[in-house]
């Protein structure tokens, strides 16, 4: 951090004397300008005193006139200069100095483009870096929690044997610790093939009544350690054009997601209901949970962003669930978006794919 804040700082110093040095140039070409003007100005009333000397000599007024192109001889002796000479001098000088400022604004515009580019990318990158770095305690902590419950229960029917009771429950916790570690080596995997382009969809009919099925297979013991009440009304009839597997992930990330929001809150329902829109299915996963800040909603899809504090550690999360389903979406030509009433009041997140419809 301390070295892109000097990065930037040197920009921004860098800025300053480039501004400066192009205001000076300016400056410098007005003065010149004038000076020139003025010169030239000092001349043309110097030749007019030369030809009234001339006339008052007794030379000839036309030898006189034709030696004095920018002057006016009237009758009587009378020497003006000639006006639209002087509007084509003032011309000439206002023209240079518009081109003189347009160039210098040209050149500063630009340099001011590039800096803020480049602040803005050092500003990114660092904010990329910070959020790397808790991902990574994200990711030992999401691995060292389960394991060592898994490792405690196996101790546990190692030493003893426990009742019949007792041992389903130690099972149980360890089957929710699998899963647990199964999904986050599965995001790491998905994350990893979609930035590097290798993911490919094989889309085909999907009944999503099924993939939900799957998707939710082996997740009850997490939800009920979550406190969380699962409720899902998706119709049989409905059908989508997409990748399977994609589609199931889609659908599991947004139920832990709403899963680790319920646990924050203490507890609550989770709604999934699918339904048909024109040409294509939409399905919803409504959570009671601790909600997000309207703002916020699109910054939640966004790689390794965690709400709140995003640099510290307050639940369960790595930032790549959401990341990875609108990844997915994208690829199979649907959407996903989020909307909140704000901290407390629960969200929803609507996934979208287009109907199978009578293709095949």
């Amino acid at each position: 951090m301390e070295r892109t804040r000097l990065i930037q700082i040197g920009f921004i110093v860098l800025l300053a004397i480039c501004a400066a040095q192009a205001g000076w140039w300016l400056l410098d070409q007005v003065l010149d300008t004038r000076a020139n003007r003025a010169a030239i100005e000092e001349h043309l009333l110097r030749d007019r005193q030369v030809a009234r000397m001339l006339l008052d000599q007794g030379a000839d007024p036309a030898e006189v006139e034709a030696l004095f192109d920018e002057l006016i001889f009237r009758p009587g002796g009378e020497v003006h200069i000639d006006p639209d000479h002087l509007a084509a001098l003032h011309e000439q000088g206002r023209r240079r100095l518009s081109r003189y400022a347009w160039e210098g604004a040209f050149f500063l515009g630009v340099l001011l483009s590039g800096i803020v580019v480049l602040w803005r990318t050092l500003g990114e990158e660092a904010l990329l870096r910070r959020r790397q770095q808790n991902f990574l305690a994200a990711v030992g902590h999401e691995l060292k929690s389960p394991l060592a419950s898994i490792r405690l229960a196996a101790e546990t029917l190692k030493l003893r044997d426990p009742p019949a009771e007792r041992r389903q429950k130690l099972l149980g916790r360890v089957l929710a610790n699998l899963y647990r570690v199964e999904a986050m080596v599965r995001n790491l995997l998905d994350a990893a093939r979609l930035d590097e382009g290798r993911l490919h969809l094989a889309p085909e009919r999907v009944v999503l009544a099924r993939a939900a099925r799957n998707a939710l297979t082996g997740a009850e013991d997490r939800l009920d350690a979550a406190g969380a009440e699962l409720s899902v009304e998706v119709p049989e009839e409905l059908e989508v054009l997409a990748d399977p597997a994609a589609v199931e992930t889609v659908i599991g990330n947004l139920v832990d997601n709403a899963r680790k929001a319920v646990a924050r809150a203490g507890g609550g329902r989770i709604e999934v209901r699918a339904r048909r829109r024109g040409r294509r299915v939409e399905i919803e996963v409504r959570d009671e949970g601790v909600g997000f800040a309207p703002s916020l909603a699109p910054r939640l899809f966004d790689k390794f962003y965690r709400p709140g504090d995003e640099m510290r550690r307050s639940g369960e999360g790595s930032g790549l669930g959401l990341y990875i389903v609108r990844r997915l979406q994208r690829l199979a030509g649907g959407g996903i978006e989020a909307h909140s009433d704000g901290p407390g009041h629960g969200a929803s997140f609507t996934a979208w794919w287009p109907a199978a419809g009578g293709q095949r």
